[in-house]
């Protein structure tokens, strides 16, 4: 039975499957067609990296999954990426979120504007603290994230994204220091330190963060149990009084170039996530499912 990985070509699955192949398991890189049903396989595991991009890899892997090949990360609980269900989930595990409003994005058919109401801003901001940040509630990589500082700059902020965007209005948090923190099986994790400003990660022992650490990282599993996650980055600020906030909960399939993260980190994340396979292949473990399935 093999390992199969739909990826790219990218250099950090190329890495992996290199030392699954020097511990003698057979991978190869995936290329999906028409299937006939029922599914017939020949994996015993599958690393999913691209099922996000495209509804046809998406529905197989789901197939595959329920006729007990492994997959990384679990295609039935790997739908829960926005920012809504992202604050909802940490608000019932009591993880500490951003003050946060959900605005609607316009649309003006007849049928939705009977159901959706548009927001009346100078409600909304009654009482909120400038800065806030407005960013969509489905973003990726900071794009479109927009630190609004007076209410005039929110309004018109927000009627330039209004047409393309549900949003979300959030408390800003003034950060000391962030930290991309990767979690591998629920079980391990690792800390990697993020400058925002240079968009780039540096070297840390994380010693201004020890009295905090152990929360964050009792955090970070919790959330990764609560997703049936085998694998996730997620993001935490920390502010100048060392508390700390979720911002980012889900990256399950993060970038990882190895010319853009030291590399004592790379190679440390190539190494857990090629154990974590290793881990799951010689299981008899299968994904949760949403209902009951012999």
């Amino acid at each position: 039975m093999k390992i199969g990985i739909l990826a790219d070509e990218e250099q950090f699955m190329i890495d992996v499957a290199n030392l699954l192949r020097s511990r003698n398991y057979e991978v190869e890189y995936m290329r999906l067609k028409y299937q006939k049903l029922p599914l017939p396989t020949d994996y015993k595991l599958i690393i999913d990296r691209f099922s996000l991009y495209d509804n046809f890899v998406r529905t197989i892997v789901k197939a595959l999954s329920l006729n007990g090949v492994y997959v990384i990360n679990n295609p039935f609980s790997n739908i829960c990426d926005d920012k809504v269900i992202e604050y909802t989930i940490c608000q019932k595990l009591k993880i500490p979120y951003p003050f946060t409003f959900v605005l609607p994005q316009e649309n003006t058919a007849e049928d939705v504007t009977a159901q959706v109401e548009t927001p009346n801003l100078d409600s909304v901001i009654e009482g909120l603290q400038f800065p806030m940040v407005l960013k969509p509630h489905d973003g990726y990589a900071w794009t479109d994230v927009i630190i609004v500082n007076n209410p005039d700059e929110l309004k018109r902020t927000y009627e330039n994204l209004k047409r393309t965007h549900v949003l979300l209005l959030q408390q800003h948090i003034p950060y000391k220091l962030m930290y991309r923190v990767y979690c591998f099986g629920q079980k391990e994790t690792l800390f990697v330190r993020y400058d925002p400003a240079s968009k780039t990660y540096l070297v840390d022992d994380c010693s201004a963060i020890q009295d905090i650490k152990k929360k964050i990282e009792d955090c970070t599993k919790k959330l990764n149990k609560a997703l049936d996650y085998d694998f996730n980055a997620v993001e935490w600020m920390i502010d100048n009084d060392n508390n700390f906030f979720l911002i980012d909960a889900f990256n399950e399939t993060p970038e990882l170039l190895p010319e853009s993260i030291p590399r004592i980190y790379y190679d440390q994340i190539v190494q857990k996530f090629a154990d974590l396979a290793e881990q799951r292949y010689n299981s008899n473990a299968r994904n949760n499912v949403p209902f009951d399935y012999p």
